[in-house]
């Protein structure tokens, strides 16, 4: 068993203590013990032309050694950078792993990336080595010229000039000592865009995957270690959700994962969770929409005992039609890639569907005045924020102190707490509810208005597939609320529907929160991660001054 049973939460959590940090740490030597037993299975790898590969942590293991012989003969030592864009592969996991093995802090990016992207990225953080695909090697042409350059041979091009990965590694010895790092030194280092300004380079300590116990254990019940028990994380290999579903979350457990790469298909995800027999799904809300669209009750999903999302809010309707139809609960979590996560849903807590969850035991999360950063009572609204120090938290944002700073503040008695960002309120059960980002928020004739809580309302209606509410300018109150719609097929737009959707939001809740406005469209705009772009939404009003 990872961590002590969670049956109660009131009482558990209250009584829980996080297991001491010890005085040196490298996720590699929990990976090694796993590996002593050469039968135990660790991932099983499909890609979309059906190509099949399965791993044992032993394999794993000795992979990342060997790549970590090739990387320390190519120079890179403790606290040297390593990009590795790469898509998922069972090379990522090894490589991120060869990385940590050494000491040197890992870049993980996805393929998406444009030359323009890595230029400023590898300004940022002067790499000792890149690691990416043949095909995509024409991205670097030009950048950092004393990185060694290495290539896992996979799919179509050429990489004149840059090194085989695997073959230098089979050719390497597993013999490498791992380093024992301290909790100041970085291990890990992600980019991540906020609502303006260039992307922050976010560097967590080389101890970042002790702050997934407690997910591990109780957000995706893996407390158990089941041997029979198969968890499959969607995300993409550049978001922090991989190293959460899939890197380090079931590993902490000893749990086997599945990786698939190939694009999204909706039916495909199911079919897959079908033949393979996943016990535990976690993926973006967006893609519970669409796999709802779909026929969920053709495919055998029996084995499924739990799903997982974070990355955006769950609405409540995606919520109980999922659980309904699939036959599992779905735990949604919170988190950032500064704080990790920090307010889950869990095994022995009641859903409620739309609300975050409750804070992971241990961790210190609160919500807080803007004013004067005191914690708010049930049903207030205000800053999400963590209380320092907290295990997981970043090392800081990447060569820019300042910056790092600004995320903190200081209350009256003292207490510095760490501001995300983002607005909640709790209810008298201590659940988190999300308001949306403090930017996003719409102040209408003196009421604020979180987005979230009229998506959910919204997406209450049975014609609505999806939904974005975004402030939209008003002469008479400054800003009114407007929602962006995606209608289910079978459902034409019109203004008669706009107002059947106007008058049942008001019935499901605060009639001040209703949309004013609707724009029915084809597709919210998203971010690669899935993401609605608000920002462009209200951007687009702001530019046009005035109703839709």
């Amino acid at each position: 068993m990872l961590l002590p049973k969670l049956e109660d939460y009131a009482r558990d959590a209250a009584a829980y203590r996080r297991p001491p940090a010890p005085g040196t740490f490298n996720y590699c030597d929990i990976i090694d013990g796993y590996a002593r037993d050469p039968a135990r299975e660790a991932l099983i790898w499909l890609n979309a032309a059906g190509d099949e590969r399965r791993l044992t942590f032993a394999e794993i293991s000795e992979g990342s050694k060997r790549m970590a012989s090739v990387l320390r003969a190519q120079g890179v030592g403790r606290g040297d950078r390593v990009l590795i864009m790469l898509p998922r592969l069972p090379e990522w996991q090894m490589a991120m792993l060869a990385v940590f093995r050494l000491g040197a802090i890992a870049i993980p990016c996805i393929t998406m990336l444009t030359p323009k992207d890595l230029a400023y990225r590898i300004e940022a953080t002067e790499p000792r080595a890149l690691i990416t695909l043949p095909s995509e090697t024409g991205k670097f042409a030009g950048l950092a010229p004393g990185a060694a350059r290495l290539v896992v041979p996979y799919g179509k091009g050429e990489a004149g000039g840059w090194q085989d990965l695997v073959a230098l590694a089979a050719a390497s010895s597993a013999e490498i000592a791992t380093e024992a790092m301290r909790p100041d030194e970085g291990a890990l280092l992600y980019f991540t865009s906020g609502s303006t300004g260039l992307p922050k380079g976010v560097l967590h300590s080389a101890y970042f995957p002790r702050a997934y116990l407690e997910c591990s254990a109780w957000w995706f019940d893996l407390n158990d270690q089941r041997a029979d028990d198969l968890m499959w994380g969607t995300s993409d290999t550049g978001w922090s959700f991989s190293l959460t579903a899939t890197l380090v979350g079931p590993w902490l457990a000893g749990v086997r994962t599945l990786t698939y790469d190939g694009p999204f298909d909706a039916r495909e995800r199911l079919r897959i969770m079908d033949q393979y027999g996943v016990t535990v799904f976690a993926a973006a809300a967006s893609e519970f929409r669409q796999m709802l669209a779909q026929e969920i009750e053709a495919h055998d999903l029996s084995r499924l005992r739990l799903s997982a999302t974070a990355g955006e809010a769950l609405d409540g309707p995606t919520a109980r039609a999922w659980m309904r139809r699939a036959g599992c609960r779905i735990h949604e979590a919170y988190g950032q890639t500064e704080a990790l996560m920090v307010v889950a849903n869990y095994p022995a807590t009641e859903i409620r569907p739309g609300a975050m969850g409750l804070p992971l035991p241990g961790l210190p999360i609160e919500v807080i005045s803007e004013e004067d950063f005191r914690p708010l009572g049930p049903a207030q609204v205000g800053h999400v924020a963590i209380r320092m120090p907290m295990e997981g938290m970043m090392l800081g944002y990447w060569r820019a102190p300042e910056k790092t700073e600004r995320c903190f503040v200081t209350d009256a008695q003292g207490q510095r707490w760490y501001i995300s960002g983002d607005l909640a309120h709790k209810d008298a059960e201590g659940y988190f509810w999300y308001e949306g980002r403090s930017d996003d928020v719409i102040n209408t004739a003196g009421y604020r208005v979180g987005p979230a809580e009229v998506e959910s309302a919204v997406m209450a209606h049975p014609a609505v597939r999806d939904c974005a509410a975004v402030a939209s300018p008003d002469a008479e109150r400054g800003e009114v609320v407007k929602a962006f719609i995606v209608l289910h097929d079978g459902h034409e737009p019109s203004a008669e529907l706009a107002r059947e959707i106007q008058d049942f939001v008001k019935r499901e809740t605060a009639p001040y929160k209703y949309p004013r406005r609707i724009e029915f469209i084809d597709a919210l705009p998203r971010t690669t991660t899935g993401k609605v772009r608000r920002k462009d939404l209200r951007d687009r009003e702001a530019a046009k001054g005035g109703p839709a």
